[in-house]
């Protein structure tokens, strides 16, 4: 069973590797040779921000355990 350290470590990674994917699809990288709608890129960029946002406010609960 992980650590919470474990944990938070993990967090930290996903958190940065939605960083990279939501920079990405916000300079319209991920659009090239794809058939990916705009609306869809839309509706991925909020959710990644919702995660990155939930990832957050985990970090900031745990970093004080």
């Amino acid at each position: 069973m992980s650590t919470v350290k474990d944990l938070v470590e993990d967090w930290i990674e996903i958190r940065s590797m939605l960083q990279r994917q939501l920079g990405m699809l916000e300079s319209g990288q991920v659009h090239t040779g794809t058939s990916i709608s705009d609306t869809t890129t839309k509706e991925t960029i909020v959710r990644i921000k919702t995660w990155i946002g939930e990832l957050n406010a985990l970090l900031k609960v745990y970093a004080r355990a």
